[in-house]
């Protein structure tokens, strides 16, 4: 059943004013809403749906805030209190969006006055504000097409695509449109793909509904063809499209290339306008269409049109692309053969890859498309591509483009402004499927510009790529050679002003002293951050370092702000530890069964993207989760094995993108369960000479697969 919706507010003003006062006073306004079931509709209704909610905007003519009601359902019991004075009132229901499935979109408006001790009406008729599409294909399609698609467009290019392999032939669509194309492709049982359109349709409105209606007259199936009957209704009128069907496959349309495989696509050397690249099109029976599409801004620069129709096309539309390049000839309704060639073309653009739309369409409405690969390639053996540049290093990247491996392939580089180049001595590791090689090139200044290019052992000027590496930040006292001591709390900083590290010794100095101190004897070199794990009258404490700050005490636990601001990307943090554990003989939920388990120190590195330092609360266990998702890259060590003297680490940075850090956090630990006031009351994690690699040369090459950055 068809129905057309009505919205109807009633606004009952009563005006606080006295009726001489008829500019002044408030009114009140409430909407009731109701459905006329009794008018002939225009779009088709759902049996069984909810009424749409509405949601209203009431606006003062003469200007003035507007009033949001989310729910017009709501002034039912509290009326809504508004000046005497002219409005708007507007009602919708569903998404203000130009397309969508299965939710429609109501809308409509009216004005109403309020007036002082009056009683005014105002109805609001809210209908269907979209175009309402549908499509049907009658039970018998499926035994002749395994595969049919409809496409409905607006004319800014929004398509409901109603798809059997989607198995969405059965919604509603909804399109803002004034007017409509539409496109029907099918594949048939013998795998002959047919393609009808596009089709327009003009004067399209809202509270139109299109209901497209496929059906097979099955009389002429014998034959080996069949009529498509195509019915458009709009409620208003029916059209309709008989289309003769060939199911037979002889003399089908074909697109090939004349010499050469269209799958693999086309090439040519950049320059090479003399290159001709034919692609062949054959209609035995006779073309009905035959076009070129494209969506790439490179090529509409260069001349060819985003859609061309070359069947029955212009003197001057043929006259235009032979000036580009395009070689064309005029091509007659029913021509059975042509052929463009586009080398002189494809031989003039920049560069890169291209993509290119063939569609050819008979007179018996069979299909044939491609879409090809146009690849414009640098006229050398080979050239440099890219480069990504970190801070000590870079990977490099080329590419060939001959049929094999050219001889002498390699890299050279230099830094901007050096004369000499460098040939490349390390690996190059080559794709012979993809025909690009890249290296990394270690060794690299921060913040410096170089360049590089690819050589072989023919002699030719190629491309040289330009790539400047990044910052490679540092953290000040990494050595942890600066120490001030205030009361009874050390610091490892040459002064307050210079502080970024800090620890919990301001929260247990109080009760026991400063927990991590400066190491003066037992080091690497100068001095060292000695951390001894103790219990604080109260609680357990951890002997720890971190950069960030000691906000204060937090119930029995502490407030700390951890991190600073960095945005460099260094590949590892290098340094010297030392440690003795003792058994675990304070504990705390959740882990009382740790008990004399041997303690565990701990080392950890953070870059997080934060726009703050990271608030630890110990007293809410409020932590730095290693599965944040604001985490960029991380290393974390722990051991609980007794060292006899400093051991040398490199800890790789884990990278999990490629975004810019905008916070580093380093943290050290004489007892790993600190946080959780869990360790052994004597464990003591000494820490020295700590840096930071930028270089992954440095590394090991299982180290460099633990940073990622290949992959990144």
């Amino acid at each position: 059943m068809k129905t057309k919706l009505y919205l109807m507010a009633l606004l009952a003003l009563v005006a606080c004013s006295r009726e001489a006062d008829r500019l002044q006073g408030t009114g009140y306004l409430t909407v009731r809403l109701g459905t006329d079931l009794t008018v002939t509709p225009v779009v088709k209704s759902q049996a069984g749906e909810p009424d749409p909610v509405f949601s209203l905007e009431i606006v003062p003519v003469k200007g003035g805030d507007s009033i949001h009601v989310s729910d017009y359902r709501t002034l039912e019991s509290e009326p809504l209190t508004l000046p005497v004075g002219d409005y708007s009132v507007k009602a919708v229901s569903g998404p203000d969006t130009s397309l969508s499935w299965e939710n429609p979109r109501y809308e409509g408006e009216a004005n109403v006055s309020v007036l002082p001790d009056r009683i005014c009406e105002a109805v609001v008729t809210a209908s269907l504000a979209r175009t309402m599409v549908t499509v049907e294909f009658d039970a018998e399609t499926a035994a002749y097409f395994t595969e049919y698609r409809v496409t409905v467009a607006n004319e800014g290019g929004d398509a409901l695509v109603f798809s059997r392999g989607n198995g969405n032939l059965s919604r509603t669509g909804y399109l803002a449109a004034s007017a409509l194309d539409w496109d029907l492709y099918m594949v048939n049982t013998q795998g002959t793909a047919y393609r009808v359109g596009p089709v327009a349709i003009e004067n399209v409105q809202a509270r139109q509904h299109y209901h497209f209606s496929f059906s097979i007259d099955r009389s002429r199936a014998q034959a080996g063809s069949s009529l498509l009957r195509v019915l458009v209704d709009d409620s208003q009128t029916e059209k309709y499209y008989q289309l003769n069907l060939d199911f037979g496959v002889d003399g089908l349309p074909s697109i090939s290339g004349y010499g050469f495989d269209l799958s693999n696509g086309i090439s040519v050397k950049k320059g090479d306008v003399n290159n001709h690249s034919i692609v062949l099109f054959s209609a035995p029976q006779g073309m009905r269409s035959l076009t070129l599409s494209h969506s790439d801004p490179t090529l509409l620069e260069a001349g060819l049109p985003q859609f061309v129709e070359l069947v029955d096309a212009s003197s001057s539309t043929v006259s235009n692309l032979t000036g580009v390049g395009v070689g064309v000839q005029a091509v007659g309704y029913g021509t059975t053969a042509t052929e463009v060639d586009l080398g002189s073309f494809l031989g003039g653009l920049p560069m890169g890859e291209y993509y290119l739309s063939l569609d050819l369409i008979d007179t018996r409405n069979r299909y044939s498309a491609a879409t090809v690969v146009l690849s414009v390639t640098s006229p050398v053996e080979a050239e440099a591509t890219t480069a990504k540049p970190w801070a000590g290093f870079a990977i490099l990247n080329g590419r060939w483009f001959t049929e094999g491996r050219p001889s002498g392939l390699r890299f050279q580089w230099k830094k901007a402004g050096d004369g000499e180049w460098t040939d490349y001595a390390g690996t190059v590791t080559c794709n012979d499927a993809a025909a690009t090689f890249s290296a990394e090139l270690y060794g690299l200044q921060s913040a410096t510009a170089y360049m590089f290019r690819v050589k072989t052992d023919k002699d030719e000027e190629t491309r040289v790529v330009s790539f400047t590496t990044t910052a490679a930040g540092t953290i000040p006292n990494l050595s942890f050679d600066d120490w001030y001591q205030d009361g009874k709390v050390w610091y490892a900083a040459s002064g307050a002003s210079a502080r970024v590290w800090d620890s919990a010794n301001k929260g247990a100095a109080t009760f026991i002293g400063s927990t991590t101190t400066p190491e003066t004897s037992d080091v690497v070199r100068g001095k060292a951050a000695r951390m001894e794990s103790a219990y604080a009258v109260v609680k357990f404490a951890a002997g720890n370092i971190y950069i960030g700050s000691f906000v204060g005490l937090a119930g029995l636990g502490a407030e700390l702000d951890w991190g600073m601001p960095f945005s460099s990307r260094p590949v590892a943090l290098h340094g010297y530890y030392k440690y003795s554990p003792k058994a675990i003989d304070y504990t705390e939920s959740p882990y009382g069964s740790k008990k004399g388990e041997m303690d565990a120190c701990s080392i950890k590195m953070y870059l997080c993207d934060w726009s703050a330092p990271f608030r630890v609360n110990t007293s809410t266990s409020t932590f730095l989760q290693d599965d944040d998702p604001s985490i960029i890259a991380m290393c974390d060590f722990t051991s609980n094995v007794a060292t006899s003297g400093y051991v040398e680490f490199t800890f790789p940075l884990q990278y999990r993108d490629d975004r810019t850090p905008k916070y580093v956090v380093i943290v050290g630990a004489a007892s790993r369960l600190g946080d959780y006031f869990t360790g052994a009351k004597g464990s003591i994690l000494w820490l020295d000479e700590l840096s930071l690699v930028y270089d992954a040369g440095q590394l090991s090459e299982e180290e460099r697969q633990l940073v990622g950055y290949r992959n990144l």
